[in-house]
């Protein structure tokens, strides 16, 4: 089976394709390491562009993953809104996976430690996210002082993604923590093929649609 994979919530749309199922899904086409000449805005050329270097048609889809933010507000809409449409036109479903969810997998992959990520709003708020392996991806938004050191509890350790590392890193709360630089802002969009089997259970179609994550759905 063909399954299409979209990041929405990074500087630039990312487009992965893989082709099995779970765990043994691989991915075929990174658009993010393509060498093509196609506007990283404009998912149908970059679905196209994918399509042709697999030799796939688009009917050939049987599953999409979209990261469905926080993230950039309009990129993410966008984004989602290719995706329902696609998935109506194929009748296929759409699993959803929050952007703090895909950054978690990557972050924690690489230091096996909890993970903070954060993406920056407006009004000096943002929407911060804490991954554990163990638990379920809790996001929630306001200022980052304020929600940060109840988020973490009692965790010593952990690392961190997205726009407020540095801040965070240097607040006087986070003194007394082990605090890792992931130099990360995003996740890497190739997880929402090489970890799908995590996501099979999420699968929505029609009359259901992906719904972005903002501050009005938390």
């Amino acid at each position: 089976m063909l399954t299409l994979a979209i990041s929405t919530s990074s500087g630039q749309f990312a487009l992965v394709l893989g082709v099995g199922e779970g765990e043994n899904n691989r991915v075929v086409f990174d658009s993010a390491t393509d060498d093509g000449d196609y506007d990283s805005r404009e998912l149908f050329g970059m679905l196209s562009r994918g399509l042709k270097r697999c030799d796939k048609k688009v009917t050939d889809i049987g599953r999409i993953i979209v990261d469905t933010g926080p993230g950039g507000t309009s990129r993410v809409r966008t984004g989602i809104a290719f995706v329902n449409g696609l998935s109506y036109g194929l009748d296929v479903p759409v699993c959803p996976v929050s952007s703090m969810e895909l950054a978690g997998l990557d972050a924690y992959g690489r230091f096996k430690l909890p993970v903070i990520g954060t993406v920056k709003s407006i009004k000096g708020n943002a929407y911060i996210g804490f991954f554990n392996e163990e638990k379920p991806v809790v996001i929630e938004y306001g200022k980052i002082e304020d929600v940060l050191p109840e988020m973490l509890g009692d965790t010593e350790r952990f690392s961190v993604v997205g726009f407020h590392r540095e801040q965070i890193i240097n607040m006087p709360s986070m003194r007394d923590k082990t605090i890792v630089d992931s130099r990360l802002f995003f996740g890497n969009a190739r997880l929402l093929i090489e970890k799908s089997d995590l996501f099979l259970d999420r699968d929505i179609k029609f009359p259901h649609f992906a719904q972005p994550i903002t501050e009005e759905t938390l």
